[in-house]
């Protein structure tokens, strides 16, 4: 990334559908909290995420079949396998943003942790690090670098992001 980019930081638990918090400052205030509630451990699990307090988006997981569940951002639904997409390209999944633009988490094989924010085509607009440090916040377990300041493209990566790094921890490498 050639420009300076914002930086936010991941507090709280290093979970990436319960307890995860994100904060820090672009143009705007930034403050998310992805808490899951478990109402029956056989078929239903739900993660609000919250922006200062408010619910903006949930992950609604379905427990088998061929789906994750369902999505929803601010009033748009959709599946969740559509913002962890096949790209063809190993350790990568895609996502096609509200406002039709196509964006992709690559896994970096120098640090499986870590994850860049790709525009096509193939413009690294972002960067995810997971490390423990201090920050201006507190303890920190990660950071997120970008260099857009849309909102709900930073939502709609967060959630992405999460989702890969759920699907990566649970499951393995993706494999694009």
């Amino acid at each position: 990334m050639s420009i300076e980019p914002y930086e936010i930081f991941f507090t709280g638990r290093n979970d990436p559908r319960d307890g995860c918090i994100v904060i820090g400052e672009d143009v705007r205030h930034v403050f998310y909290e992805f808490d899951t509630e478990v109402t029956d451990y056989a078929a239903n699990m739900k993660t609000t995420v919250q922006s200062d307090r408010q619910p903006v988006a949930t992950f609604e997981w379905s427990m088998g079949g061929r789906e994750f569940g369902l999505a929803t951002i601010y009033d748009r639904s959709i599946p969740m396998t559509q913002l962890v997409m096949p790209t063809g390209q190993p350790n990568a999944r895609m996502f096609t943003s509200f406002d039709g633009r196509i964006y992709s988490w690559r896994r970096m094989q120098e640090d499986p942790n870590s994850y860049e924010l790709i525009a096509a085509p193939g413009h690294q607009i972002g960067i995810f690090r997971r490390f423990d440090q201090e920050t201006p916040v507190g303890p920190s377990w990660g950071t997120f670098q970008y260099i857009f300041t849309d909102p709900m493209l930073l939502l709609e990566s967060l959630m992405a992001l999460n989702l890969n790094r759920w699907l990566d921890g649970t499951y393995g490498l993706a494999s694009g």
